[in-house]
């Protein structure tokens, strides 16, 4: 369990400060989805900078040039690669024809070893699953709605993908893990994050939470664009899930192996004291078993995530 945030500021209304407040507001209410790293990246006279650390957000202080107009971020719980070794955390580099990228996830992807050799990928002292999706990308050579949409059908598991290139594009690609982004139209700005009650919390107490703004709702499969001008564009791409059941036919029985996981995670919670609808909730809100797995080694981050989840269904559904 991962998170992603950032800005597109393409009308340079909001100032430089705004936008540092911003940005560490958003990086630290992301927390609650992982502690291990976390990490930005922006364009500055067109080459991607990045910066990120084994810390967690509340530990870290971003620079970023006032006229930044993209910023991508993220905060990592780790799930494979340690995260005390930095070049396997959030963004990735990468590079294609002569541009170069960053690149975050947040999910998890099954196939990467897989692909490594049925794809051919150059060996890498990255560890990360993640970083299978950069490969792809250069391998592939272009940064495109075309390409992007190959590399989607090509992982398997869940993902949101965040691209930022260093013409000031930002790609966002969602699977079945939450995005949500939101459009200030009068200041020329889009925000987004991971979830709703991340950017509803993050909002709250700055100088944006009294301005109006859109949601733009992202649907499952679908892949912005959105360029330096503030141009939003949209594409969709379609699972091949067929592939799906043969990976997990080849690998292990997949199906098989979710239902006991359910089973015992039901079982544990039980254990720990934590209720059948506490962990209901979680399932309702679009996290899957390895997360919640992971949550529970860290009681407190649990807790905070339940009670969040709580807050948000009571507020916006009752």
């Amino acid at each position: 369990m991962c998170a992603i945030f950032g800005f597109v500021s393409y009308q340079n209304k909001v100032s430089g400060k705004q936008l540092k407040i911003l940005v560490k507001k958003l990086s630290e209410e992301s927390e609650v989805r992982g502690k291990d790293a976390t990490g930005i990246a922006y364009i500055r006279n067109g080459k991607t900078v990045i910066y990120k650390r084994p810390k967690q957000a509340t530990k870290m202080k971003f620079y970023f040039p006032s006229d930044t107009v993209m910023l991508t971020g993220h905060t990592r719980m780790t799930t494979q690669g340690d995260a005390k070794h930095n070049y396997n955390n959030h963004p990735f580099s990468g590079k294609v024809s002569n541009r170069t990228f960053a690149l975050c996830h947040n999910g998890v992807l099954h196939n990467d070893n897989i692909l490594k050799t049925t794809e051919r990928l150059p060996n890498t002292h990255i560890q990360t699953d993640s970083y299978v999706a950069v490969q792809l990308l250069e391998k592939y050579g272009n940064l495109n709605f075309e390409t992007l949409t190959q590399m989607a059908k090509t992982v398997h598991g869940t993902f949101v993908f965040t691209i930022l290139n260093n013409d000031n594009t930002l790609y966002l690609v969602k699977g079945d893990n939450p995005l949500c982004l939101i459009h200030y139209r009068h200041l020329g700005l889009y925000v987004y994050t991971s979830t709703n009650t991340i950017m509803k919390s993050a909002l709250t107490g700055s100088s944006l939470e009294k301005e109006p703004f859109d949601f733009i709702k992202v649907q499952e499969n679908e892949i912005i664009r959105i360029d330096r001008c503030g141009k939003l564009e949209k594409s969709q791409f379609e699972i091949d899930y067929d592939g799906y059941m043969n990976f997990y036919d080849w690998d292990y029985d997949y199906f098989e192996r979710t239902a006991e996981r359910e089973g015992y995670l039901y079982d544990y919670c039980n254990m720990l004291g934590i209720s059948e609808d506490e962990l209901s909730v979680l399932y309702e809100m679009g996290y899957d078993d390895e997360e919640i797995e992971m949550m529970l080694n860290d009681k407190e981050l649990f807790r905070e995530c339940v009670d969040g989840m709580q807050k948000y269904i009571k507020e916006y559904y009752y």
